[in-house]
């Protein structure tokens, strides 16, 4: 399409947004705290939008881009929300915000098009799909015929009501995640064609195959080279191919690792599905992870960043965990940077000393030191690298803290160190640190990889909300027998087609 094709004043796109990255195994996401991260509603999102740093998804931002590139529209701004990785979403929270997402979309009259921005790995207190309500309810307000298209994280877990109920679902295709602002431009530009005539085909399958995210990184390995596989089928009237990895800690029926491909008429949708389910299938024992235990971590001589992957935020994870800190302490570990523990009582007393201070600290998990404050902040600034860049953030109140020869950030809002700016706003030198230990599961090697390259990664083994090694935790609701949790999993191929 070029642009001015569309009659002026343009087609009247409906945006909305739901992101939430569920843990099964994680307290409740409440009201509280959707809306101390991204609550929008109407104007508020345009104007969000459009900042030079906003705070919001950035599918949303780069929708508009795309959008306001392409030629003349109308955006309709619903209501988008999302909060950090957490348990499963309050359901008087969820049904009030799909009433209001309803009732927005009822009062904007006739709409010519919906874009839905949506992690797609949710979960509520009472049901495993509620992404897949919120599909159904804005296709049951507009109508068969508007298109809908929806982005989602590459760790979502896809159902067939998500499928059903739009006419595209494009999924990230990095992780960690650098490419919402490109998968959401793709989205604008396929409903844009829909809007010209094209006519919507998807195929889905899905596999019982629940890795740990450890495995779905994809700049090597299992999973990015099905990913890149999948790239190869687009053509031919294939419009788009997402291989969706699937986020194991959600524990629902719905998941397994997916294959979604959008595409016209005409297309073999349902072969190249097919095609890109078997491959992946019969890869699946390279979906295996070994972590690294402390005592092999600390006989690396090399300087290394380290992953607390057990005790990831971005994955459900508290912030709160301090195995490996006491190990470290033990250990007389020298020159080692620690970030990001969800501490809102040590931050505001270490505020309350000053800095230069020392201080008594508790931990949540009972670990009692002496420490000293070494910088304080606001917690205001915008990320620089990574998931983050270019994003504006609050972590509340933070600090700086050195105990022996460890150097901790505590922050009163819970968020995953995946960006250097986390130690770089309290005066931290990176590049001169001996370790760096981060709680974060896989975004900050795209934070961090200017200071250390990929053989310079160490996942080691800590327990926590988001342990790699699944057999710590008591799944009740995956599609038993799933691989690698059952190895004698087997797979019946069944793609669903929908036209």
């Amino acid at each position: 399409m070029t642009p001015g094709s569309l009659q002026v004043p343009g087609p009247r796109v409906a945006i909305l947004g739901f992101h939430l990255e569920s843990n099964a195994f994680a307290p409740v996401s409440t009201e509280s705290h959707f809306r101390s991260l991204c609550y929008l509603e109407g104007e508020e999102i345009a104007r969000e939008a459009r900042k030079a740093a906003p705070a919001m998804p950035a599918e949303v931002p780069g929708f508009y881009r795309e959008m306001d590139a392409r030629g003349k529209w109308q955006p309709v701004p619903i209501i988008v929300t999302a909060c950090e990785p957490g348990g499963p979403v309050d359901e008087r929270f969820f049904q009030a915000t799909l009433g209001a997402m309803r009732s927005r979309l009822v009062a904007a009259g006739k709409l010519d098009a919906v874009y839905i921005s949506n992690h797609g790995a949710m979960i509520s207190t009472a049901g495993p799909d509620p992404d897949g309500e919120l599909y159904a309810m804005v296709r049951g307000v507009v109508g068969p015929k508007a298109p809908v298209v929806a982005t989602v994280d590459l760790h979502a877990n896809i159902s067939e009501r998500m499928v059903a109920n739009v006419d595209a679902l494009v999924s990230y295709r990095t992780n960690p995640h650098m490419d919402q602002a490109e998968r959401a431009r793709d989205a604008a530009q396929l409903l844009l064609g829909f809007l010209d005539g094209k006519k919507s085909k998807r195929a889905f399958a899905r596999l019982p195959l629940t890795p740990a995210s450890v495995t779905l990184l994809t700049w090597e390995g299992p999973y990015a080279d099905a990913i890149n596989y999948g790239q190869t089928k687009v053509g031919n009237g294939v419009l788009d191919v997402s291989v969706v990895g699937g986020f194991v800690f959600s524990d629902t029926p719905k998941n397994g690792v997916a294959v979604v491909v959008n595409g016209e008429q005409g297309a073999d949708v349902r072969g190249v599905t097919l095609d890109i389910a078997t491959r992946t299938w019969e890869e699946r024992g390279r979906f295996v992870k070994r972590l690294t235990s402390f005592q092999d971590a600390m006989r690396i001589p090399a300087k290394t960043i380290w992953s607390d992957a057990g005790d990831n935020p971005g994955g459900g994870g508290t912030g709160q965990t301090t195995t490996l800190l006491k190990q470290l302490c033990e250990a007389k570990a020298e020159n080692v940077l620690y970030g990001n523990f969800f501490e809102p009582q040590i931050a505001a007393a270490a505020h309350a000393a000053g800095e230069g201070k020392d201080i008594d600290v508790q931990f949540t998990e009972g670990l009692k030191a002496r420490a000293r404050v070494k910088k304080l902040t606001d917690g205001k600034c915008v990320g620089r690298r990574g998931i983050w860049a270019g994003r504006a953030l609050e972590l509340g109140p933070t600090a700086a803290l050195q105990i022996g020869g460890i150097t901790l950030v505590c922050v009163s809002k819970r968020k995953q160190c995946a960006d250097p700016v986390f130690f770089e706003m309290h005066g931290l030198d990176i590049a001169g640190a001996r370790t760096v230990v981060v709680k974060s599961r896989g975004h900050f090697r795209g934070g961090f990889d200017q200071f250390f390259a990929p053989e310079r990664v160490i996942e080691v083994d800590t327990p926590g909300l988001t342990s790699p090694v699944l057999e710590r935790l008591a799944f009740k609701g995956l599609p038993r027998p799933v691989f690698p949790l059952d190895a004698d999993a087997k797979w019946t191929p069944r793609v669903s087609l929908y036209e």
